[in-house]
């Protein structure tokens, strides 16, 4: 059965490659960033490849109040959205093309640069969900999917990796929280450095660099009813086995969301355990 898809960061680079499997998946897909003319030719694409419909939305998502307007949006075309896909983000190669020879440490930056990133890379995708999450629990169905980055660069990029990191954060306390709603959180990055906007500009080859297409296999199987039980993971793609089923594959890819289980814990008051979210 065809789902109703929104995705941010829909136009271009991973954006793109998820937004075409879905296509093929026939689902419908309402897709948004800041360019036209990328959400123009991906929504032809994704037309070409059997979607059955699709529409854009132009999105700022760095602007007081976009968010919430993207949610409306959204549930005004479409009447719903059973997938929400967190995947539009701002990179370290905005503020430093060449932070790979010269990297960009964290006394460079100032309030204005740290809200922008916060503001598109964490604040935005959860306010998506705060928005849209309600009428996922009240069909008993519903998928949250980030792409936030691998937990090395998260220990190497001021900015970037601070921001990715929050976003996961939440999207674990979102699994938690929805545990047994019939609605998941989950989060799907490639793995590894990926061709993207973000390499090409840095001036990395792609032959460099794992392919976007990698991406489109775990988000299919994110939308599908077969991940019903999927919830509180993280999905590398560059592991995932296409040739094998989708729920062994998701086993193989399949890693702890955020930092579950590592490290020391600490110790709370026995009164702590009544903030326990639900098992996933």
């Amino acid at each position: 059965m065809g789902r109703v898809v929104l995705m941010t960061g829909g136009g271009r680079g991973l954006g793109r490659e998820m937004a075409l499997s879905l296509a093929r998946d026939g689902h419908t897909l309402l897709l948004s960033s800041r360019s036209e003319d990328t959400l123009i030719d991906t929504a032809k694409e994704c037309r070409d490849l059997g979607a059955a419909e699709v529409d854009y939305v132009l999105a700022d998502l760095e602007e007081p109040g976009e968010a919430e307007r993207l949610a409306d949006e959204a549930i005004k075309r479409f009447g719903q959205v059973d997938v929400l896909v967190n995947n539009a983000g701002i990179a370290i190669n905005e503020v430093s093309k060449d932070y790979l020879t010269n990297p960009y440490r964290f006394w460079r930056s100032d309030r204005s640069i740290i809200e922008r990133y916060y503001a598109i890379n964490s604040v935005a995708p959860s306010i998506l969900a705060i928005k849209l999450v309600d009428q996922m629990k009240a069909r008993g169905w519903g998928r949250i999917v980030a792409n936030s980055t691998s937990l090395d660069t998260m220990l190497r990029s001021s900015l970037y990796g601070g921001s990715k990191a929050a976003m996961e954060a939440e999207a674990a306390v979102m699994a938690g929280d929805l545990a047994g709603t019939g609605v998941t959180s989950n989060v799907l990055v490639p793995g590894g450095g990926c061709g993207s906007r973000m390499t090409d500009d840095m001036g990395i080859p792609r032959e460099a660099v794992l392919p976007p297409e990698i991406m489109g296999p775990p988000m299919s199987f994110l939308a599908s009813d077969e991940s019903n039980d999927f919830n509180g993971r993280r999905i590398q793609a560059r592991l995932w086995d296409a040739s094998l089923p989708p729920l062994e594959a998701s086993r193989i890819a399949g890693d702890v969301i955020a930092w579950t289980g590592a490290g020391i814990q600490g110790q709370q008051p026995e009164v702590a355990k009544l903030s326990t979210p639900g098992k996933y």
